[in-house]
C-alpha cells in the first residue's frame, strides 16, 4: 500500500489507517488479533486507537478503561518485531473516570496518562499522541506545551489535535508559533461523503499549515455501506450493539443520500464501500481514511478503494451527494 507523509513529520503513513474504537468493546481480543495481523501483512502501518477506548464507552457516564490499548500492547508483546514497522498512535483527553465525568487536557492529567498508555501499549514511545477533543476548561498553551514537551522528553514522536473546529486550529497554530512549540504533526477529523460539507474549511487550514489530516468515520459508521438501508438493522452491526453515535445518520437527507450512493454502485458494479472510501482518499489535503474494522474482509475492501481510479463522471457524482 502506498504511503504518504504525514504533515512535517518525518511518519510515512499507509493511507488506510486501523481505528480501534471497537476493540475489547464489541470485538473479542482474539478477533482484535486477527484484524491487527491482517492489516498489517496487508500493508497498513498506521494504528489508531485511545485511552478512552473499551467497554466504558457505553457506561453513563461513559468513561475510558484502555482496554484496546492493552489488547494491542499484548499483541505487541507477541511480535516484537513488528513495532519499528508501524505508526503507533493514541489520544487523551476523554474521560477515563468511572465514577465522574472529568473530561481534562492539563498538564497533570496528560503526563499521568501517557505513562499509563505506553504501560498498557507494552511500548517505550508513541508514533502519535493526539488530544482527542478540545478542553474548554484547561488553557490551549498549557495543553500544547505539555504535549511539546514529551517530544523533547522522548516518549512520543509527534503529536497531534482531534476534533478541533477551524477556530480552534487557528488558536492552536498561533500558540505553537509564538512559544515556538514542536510542530503540530495531525488534525484527526470526522470525513466522509455525508458530513464532509462540515469540515471543508478546517481541512483546508490543515492543508495550508502542512497539517496531516487523518479522516475517521469515511463510512459513516458503515451507513454508507448500505446496511441500513430501508430500514434494516444487522444483528453484528454497530447499531444493533447500540453505538449512540450512528443515530445522526438516521434522517432522510442522509438516506437519500446513500440510496443515490447505492445506484452509483449498481451502475459502475463498485461496492458502496469502496466508493465511499475513494470520494475521502480522493480530497485535497487528506492524508489517511481510518477504517474501523470489524472483520478481515473489510479491511481488504478498504485497500482495494485505495487503489480505484475512477472515471472523473463517476468521481462528480460522489461530490455532489
Amino acid at each position: 500500500m502506498k504511503t504518504v507523509k504525514l504533515g512535517n513529520s518525518n511518519l510515512n503513513v499507509s493511507q488506510i489507517g486501523l481505528g480501534t474504537m471497537a476493540f475489547g468493546r464489541w470485538i473479542s481480543e482474539a478477533d482484535s488479533d486477527a484484524i491487527l495481523d491482517h492489516a498489517v501483512n496487508s500493508g497498513i502501518n498506521l494504528i489508531d486507537t485511545a485511552d478512552y477506548y473499551g467497554p466504558g464507552q457505553d457506561e453513563k457516564p461513559a468513561y475510558g478503561d484502555g482496554t484496546s490499548e492493552t489488547i494491542i500492547g499484548n499483541w505487541l508483546k507477541r511480535n516484537p518485531s513488528i513495532r519499528s514497522k508501524i505508526v503507533l498512535a493514541t489520544k487523551v483527553g476523554s474521560n477515563t473516570n468511572p465514577v465522574m465525568s472529568n473530561p481534562s487536557l492539563s498538564r497533570d492529567h496528560i503526563l499521568q496518562q501517557v505513562d499509563s498508555s505506553l504501560e498498557r501499549l507494552q511500548t517505550n514511545y508513541i508514533d502519535l499522541y493526539q488530544a482527542h477533543l478540545f478542553d474548554n476548561n484547561t488553557p490551549l498553551a498549557e495543553t500544547l506545551t505539555t504535549l511539546s514537551g514529551l517530544v523533547d522528553e522522548g516518549k512520543i514522536r509527534s503529536y497531534g489535535v482531534s476534533n478541533y473546529t477551524e477556530y480552534q486550529l487557528t488558536q492552536a497554530l498561533a500558540i505553537i508559533k509564538d512559544r515556538r512549540l514542536n510542530p503540530l504533526t495531525s488534525l484527526q477529523n470526522r470525513y466522509n461523503i455525508l458530513s464532509k460539507h462540515d469540515d471543508q474549511d478546517v481541512l483546508k487550514l490543515a492543508q495550508r499549515s502542512h497539517v496531516g489530516f487523518l479522516a475517521y468515520s469515511p463510512l459513516a459508521r458503515g451507513v454508507l455501506t448500505g446496511k441500513y438501508l430501508n430500514g434494516a438493522m444487522p444483528s453484528n452491526s454497530r447499531a444493533a450493539h447500540g453505538e449512540p453515535l450512528i443515530k445522526e445518520y438516521f434522517n432522510d437527507d442522509d438516506q437519500q443520500a446513500v440510496e443515490k450512493l447505492k445506484a452509483i454502485s449498481d451502475q459502475t458494479g463498485t461496492p458502496m464501500s469502496q466508493l465511499a472510501f475513494a470520494g475521502v482518499l480522493s480530497v485535497p489535503g487528506i492524508t489517511t481514511a481510518l477504517l474501523g474494522a470489524s472483520k478481515t474482509s473489510y479491511i481488504d475492501d478498504a485497500i482495494q478503494a485505495a487503489e480505484l481510479k475512477l472515471p472523473q463522471k463517476v468521481m462528480a457524482q460522489l461530490k455532489s451527494l
